[in-house]
């Protein structure tokens, strides 16, 4: 715990310190002591004023910086925590963070002493199509399912009792072979809202080289008031797959299945059984909450 030397004079409950009353009209308040008896009880009134202005601030700054405040007769470092302090006040100070990663909806209740948040939300992924299966001389290919649409925003009213929806990731498409699905939309109220990204076409079988587009991205979100993901890109490159290249040329890279990403890739090489395809990441919110 921080310390804090400026002190608070004459604070006790029967310190002899004259009434507030009196003090207010008292004449040399406002004129100044002139030449006589000290009255005691006029002079602590005037210390434990000024005392407890000065302990109040010095526990401010102990209090925002986690600093020591001392009296050591140098004011460079004093000057410098209420600075930091009063810096720390305006922007506000991290109190709490909040995770939403299951798909459904609920409600935000914030954190005791939540002025604003910064909210990071992304809608679910969307699932890879399955593929046929192959002969000789033959492959399929299916492309990633889209990566759900992010946002970034900041909010200082309004947030409080929110309902939060998180998109779930859109299904693997079977080996039927059938598409994959759509990624939920994920949303912070009314403030943001991040669509799911689309699910990829089924593979077809090919007797030459073939190549698969990944799934559309999430569309525009919107409520992005700081940062907003690019919309409209696949959650990965188109794929070329040669004949004869076996299933496991193309490995997904580690971010698939995580939260908003698209489901891998599928790829059957010659003589290979039908193939499901993988199911897209669902999505989430953080919500950081400041003082």
């Amino acid at each position: 715990m921080p310390t804090n030397d400026f002190l608070v004079f004459g604070g006790d409950a029967a310190a002899n310190v004259m009434t507030q009353a009196a003090y207010a009209a008292l004449a040399a308040r406002t004129a100044g002591f002139s030449a006589g008896t000290a009255q005691s009880a006029q002079l602590n009134k005037v210390w434990r004023q000024a005392s407890i202005i000065s302990a109040s601030v010095a526990q401010f700054v102990a209090d925002q910086t986690g600093g020591d405040v001392l009296d050591n007769g140098s004011t460079s470092a004093i000057v410098a925590g209420l600075k930091s302090a009063v810096a720390l006040t305006s922007v506000g100070r991290l109190i709490g963070v909040q995770v939403f990663s299951t798909p459904g909806t609920s409600t935000y209740t914030p954190t005791t002493g939540t002025k604003s948040v910064i909210v990071e939300s992304v809608g679910g992924g969307g699932g890879s199509g399955g593929v046929p299966a192959t002969g000789a001389g033959q492959n399929a290919l299916a492309g990633c399912g889209g990566n759900g649409a992010y946002a970034k925003s900041r909010f200082t009213s309004g947030f409080a009792g929110v309902s939060v929806t998180i998109g779930a990731g859109g299904g693997a498409g079977g080996s039927g072979p059938s598409n994959g699905g759509a990624g939920g939309t994920t949303s912070f109220g009314p403030l943001v809202s991040c669509p799911g990204g689309g699910g990829s076409v089924a593979g077809v079988v090919v007797s030459g080289p073939s190549n698969a587009a990944g799934g559309a991205g999430g569309g525009v979100p919107s409520g992005a008031n700081v940062l907003v993901g690019a919309p409209g890109v696949a959650g990965c490159w188109p794929v070329i797959a040669a004949i004869g290249a076996s299933s496991l040329a193309i490995q997904p890279p580690t971010l698939l299945g995580a939260y908003g990403t698209g489901g891998a890739q599928t790829l059957n090489g010659v003589s290979s059984a039908a193939r499901a395809g993988s199911p897209g990441g669902p999505g989430f919110v953080i919500v950081w909450e400041y003082a």
